[in-house]
Order: structure tokens, then sequence, then C-alpha cells
């Protein structure tokens, strides 16, 4: 394993093992890296693929051209990926965008999201306010899904809802407010204030608010 690197100001640094790289301000990364860790505050860009055997921390804004594999991942302001694979804790905030898919042990979203893959993780919580949260799937053991407090207050009061957007939504334990998906399938799933639901099927026990509306509902 290469050297530590360290990029101050703006510069660049060749792809290739380094043990651990940071940057402060703006720097690029020109191709395929693996380290152990790797932590950017500013603007940063990689060119390629990252591996990293700990922790991957992005502070400010990032895109990384290719796939993230890593022990964990925080990603916090304006961030866009390919896809992302953390072994452990999995935590965005702010505005994110993924090509592919997003997973980890434990997944936490907050802010606005737009994820054209999966969402994958044992434990899911999702905090949108904005634009919400867009992605073609959701899967997982506990699955939770709503609007920041005063987010979901003021768009209530002014009657301007704003949804987030899921294709199909499939875990243990189930709970959404204002969310729009297709199908929601589950144990034992809640369908909380403000949602629009095509098709739920359930095995175990179904809630659902009188301020939300499900077209199908099945129990199987």
């Amino acid at each position: 394993m290469a050297d530590s690197v360290h990029i101050s100001g703006a510069g660049n640094v060749g792809g290739g093992e380094y043990n651990n790289i940071s940057i402060s301000g703006s720097g690029e990364v020109t191709s395929d890296v693996r380290c152990q860790s790797f932590g950017s505050s500013g603007s940063m860009h990689i060119a390629g693929s990252v591996e990293c055997s700990g922790e991957f921390k992005i502070a400010g804004s990032g895109r990384v051209d290719g796939d993230i594999k890593c022990g964990s991942c925080r990603l916090a302001g304006s961030a866009k990926v390919k896809s992302i694979e953390a072994n452990g804790e999995l935590k965005l905030a702010g505005g994110f965008n993924a090509d592919g898919n997003v997973s980890g042990e434990k997944v936490t979203i907050v802010g606005a999201a737009n994820i054209n893959g999966l969402i994958n993780g044992d434990e899911i919580t999702i905090s949108f306010d904005g634009d919400g949260i867009k992605a073609n799937e959701i899967g997982g053991g506990t699955i939770k899904i709503a609007p920041k407090k005063e987010q979901k207050a003021y768009w209530f009061r002014k009657k301007k809802i704003k949804h987030s957007e899921i294709g199909t939504i499939e875990g243990d334990e189930i709970s959404l407010e204002l969310v729009k998906a297709d199908v929601v399938r589950g144990a034992n799933v809640t369908i909380g204030d403000g949602c629009e639901i095509g098709k739920v099927e359930y095995s175990e026990s179904l809630e659902i608010s009188e301020n939300a509306n499900v077209d199908h509902q099945v129990k199987i």
C-alpha cells in the first residue's frame, strides 16, 4: 500500500493504491483508486471507481464516475455517483444522485435523492424534504419513509403536497408517509397520511390512514 496523499487548495492525484486520501479545497483522482480511507471537504471528482476498506466521506460536493465499495459511507452536501456498496453504515444528507444501486447495513437518507436503482439495507430510514426521494425500488428489513416534521406541517398547511415517489417497496416492517408507490409488499405495513399506493400486499398486519389512498390490498 502506498503512502497517504493530501490535496490542499487545488490539485490532482493519479489512481492506484494509497493508505489514506484527503482533499481540502478542490481535488481530482484521475482513475480507479484503492485506499483505506477517503475524506473530502470542498469539491472533488474521481474519474473512476473506488475501493475503500474503511470510511469514505464527502462534505461539500463530489462526483464519482464509477462504483464505490467501502466499509462505511457518509456524504453530506451534493453528490453524484454510479453506485454505492457499503458493508456498514451508509448516511446521505443533502442532495444525492445515483445511476444505480445504493446499499448498506444501515441506510439513512436526509434531504432529497434521485436513485435510478435499488435502495437496500437491513434498516432504512428516510427523512425527506425538497423534491423528496425518487427510487425504482426499496428493499430491506425495517423501512421508514416520512417527510421532515417541519416540511410535513408546511405542505399540509399550504396544501402543496410533495411526495417521495418509489416504484416498489418490499420489507418486513414498513411505515410510510407522503409516499407514492406502485407496490408495497411486507409483513407489517403502515400506510400513513398523504400516501398514494397502487397495491399493498401484506402477510400479518395492515394499517391505512383515512388521509391515504390504496387502490388494492391483498393479504398473502
